[in-house]
């Protein structure tokens, strides 16, 4: 057991997250990446999304021609439903690359 300021006391594997293997090798007591989902891409993809979708809210007014990249933002919802999270933001980050582009046409468009 490891404790820590403020009375906060770990136990278990937790408390000692790298030790010595019987081989002597140093090994981590962490699950391994397949066991926990990546919370880190999914909310960053969620992020992005979001971010998206309201720039073309107001932007749309100011040039509809920027609607070209709902196809691509369609495909990475689907993707991110599917919890493939890195193809989602590959997928967003291709429209918001379609979408930089568009803001040289339309200089009045807002910063993404």
């Amino acid at each position: 057991m490891t404790t820590y300021a403020m009375g906060t006391a770990l136990t278990g594997p937790a408390s000692r997250p790298f030790e010595a293997a019987p081989s002597g090798a140093w090994s981590t007591n962490m699950p391994a990446r397949s066991q926990v989902p990546d919370e880190a891409l999914r909310q960053q993809a969620a992020a992005l999304l979001q971010h998206v979708y309201r720039w073309l809210e107001a932007s749309v007014p100011v040039a509809p021609d920027v609607l070209t990249v709902v196809p691509m933002l369609v495909t990475a919802v689907q993707l991110y439903e599917a919890q493939e999270y890195p193809a989602c933001l590959d997928q967003v980050q291709a429209a918001m690359a379609a979408l930089r582009q568009a803001r040289w046409t339309f200089p009045a468009l807002p910063p993404l």
